[in-house]
């Protein structure tokens, strides 16, 4: 299991086997082929050396036979046998009787085909028996043995029947351990050599990959194991075009890529947290504005309500003391109830307008955004343009107010901080997106200066009224130079409300 793990964590040994063990099966199959073919080669050659022997043997056995020389038979045989190639030469008579042999040892010996040595040839039909066959005999001996028929011809008549076609069976043994040794040298010198083979293989293979793949691999690992993780991504060393060189291209790209990405990643990061900051600053500003919006209105209703209530209270009795004795004086005091009452009226009115102008949800948008422009404006002496022509119907109410505030926001800037002597107003709608343009000739600002912290209340202002423009789903553009006034650009998309 441990050099199977190892194996597989090991690119080495994976590329190393990949290759190696398609390469040994190849050669085992070629090695099994060359020996098919080496013992096929070994039994045509055995079957030729057989068949000429035994040709052969049977022309001087047939001479000797004619002649009726049997000793120089004999002494054939027993030269013949002297060579040491055969391993059993008989001469068989008709009945499979031995009637010569190599130093006479087996003469009188009758073979039967029923032995086990016969049945190679015996048990198949005469027609189809072969010539010759491998034979295992007893003792571990393994030959290959020709059956030569003797025929009867015009020269052997003489003593033999004429009815008879065979008069004799010439049987040789060849053993086959001298051309199996040959078979088996060759094979063990091929196997040497498929040895030496593979070892050259896996040394060159060992060696190639070192050279061109591996050694560059670990390279690229020591590389981005050894990267500071602080630092910049790593860039790997390109030396060539091959599939190596395209990856190590490929990470360079990636590498690039990345630190885009996260160059990206901390200038959003960096917009995320201003954002963060100036909403927390806002939340700030828009919690003190609160506070003291609550503090002038209940200042305003104590000096100025109060008092007035007061004074009423103390009118209203000296009419009762008056009402008797001095009516005159009593109708005075009535008309002057009446006339504080009005105006107690008219400031109350005006407490009302500035926390929620009724107008606005009366009359729509349009009136109302006129109605404060003539308030604001008129009173700071600073002459003003509304163009509402192309302002048709009234606009969602959930778009109306934070609409409201944010021009309501932008002519206090222009009233407080512009000095401007002239404004535009203009204002759009239809039933795809409303637009709105506030333009002023004042001083103007820079937009890079304004600090968005509680001391600078116009940064905090632009800020609501981009957070305003981002609730309605629109865009707010604001341009301004020192010098050359300010103009604020509202567009706000109205698919997706419901209209009144």
């Amino acid at each position: 299991m441990t050099s199977w793990n190892f194996i597989r964590r090991s690119l080495r040994w994976k590329i190393t086997l990949g290759l190696i063990l398609p390469v040994v099966a190849i050669l085992i199959l070629f090695t099994y082929l060359d020996y098919s073919r080496l013992y096929s080669s070994m039994l045509r050659e055995l079957s030729i050396v057989a068949a000429q022997s035994g040709q052969l043997i049977e022309q001087n056995v047939r001479q000797q036979m004619v002649k009726m020389d049997f000793v120089a038979m004999q002494q054939m045989l027993d030269t013949v046998s002297d060579s040491q190639h055969f391993h059993a030469i008989y001469l068989l008579d008709r009945d499979g009787n031995v009637i010569f042999s190599p130093s006479g040892k087996g003469v009188g010996l009758r073979l039967n085909n029923a032995q086990v040595d016969c049945q190679p040839c015996h048990h198949l039909p005469p027609e189809k028996r072969p010539p010759s066959v491998i034979v295992d005999l007893a003792g571990q001996v393994r030959v290959f043995r020709t059956m030569q028929a003797i025929k009867n011809g015009p020269t052997c008549v003489k003593c033999h029947d004429p009815s008879q076609p065979i008069i004799g069976l010439l049987l040789i043994d060849v053993p086959t351990a001298p051309f199996e040794s040959s078979v088996n040298d060759q094979l063990r010198e091929h196997l040497f050599w498929w040895l030496g083979t593979v070892i050259t293989l896996l040394l060159t293979i060992n060696l190639t990959l070192s050279r061109f793949v591996l050694q560059r691999l670990e390279n690229y690992s020591t590389v981005l194991m050894h990267s500071d993780k602080s630092q910049a991504m790593p860039v790997l060393e390109v030396k060539s075009e091959d599939e190596l060189g395209r990856l190590a291209q490929a990470f360079n790209t990636m590498s690039r890529q990345v630190e885009l990405r996260q160059a990206e990643n901390l200038a959003l990061s960096e917009d995320l947290r201003r954002q963060v900051a100036q909403r927390s600053e806002l939340l700030k500003y828009t919690i003190h504005a609160q506070e003291d919006e609550r503090r002038r209105v209940a200042r305003e209703i104590h000096d100025e309500f109060g008092t007035s209530l007061g004074g009423l209270a103390l009118q209203t009795e000296a009419v009762r003391r008056f009402l008797d004795s001095d009516p005159q004086r009593a109708k005075d005091l009535l008309q002057q109830i009446k006339n504080l009452i009005v105006d107690t009226t008219n400031r109350m009115y005006e407490l009302i307008l500035r926390l929620r102008p009724s107008v606005l949800d009366d009359l729509g948008f349009a009136v109302a955004v006129r109605s404060m422009a003539e308030k604001a404006l008129e009173k700071a002496g600073i002459a003003y343009e509304i163009d509402d022509h192309q302002f048709v119907g009234r606009l969602p109410k959930e778009l109306e107010t934070p609409l409201y505030r944010i021009f309501q926001e932008a002519i206090n800037n222009i009233v407080r901080h512009s000095s401007a002597t002239a404004v535009v107003i203009r204002i759009t709608r239809d039933s795809a997106v409303f637009e709105g343009l506030i333009q002023d000739n004042g001083v103007g600002f820079d937009l890079n200066a304004i600090q968005l912290n509680g001391d600078d209340s116009r940064g905090l202002g632009l800020l609501g009224m981009q957070e305003r423009t981002a609730q309605c789903g629109g865009s707010i553009h604001i341009h301004s130079k020192p010098g050359s006034g300010t103009a604020i650009m509202l567009q706000i998309p109205l698919r997706g409300f419901v209209n009144d």
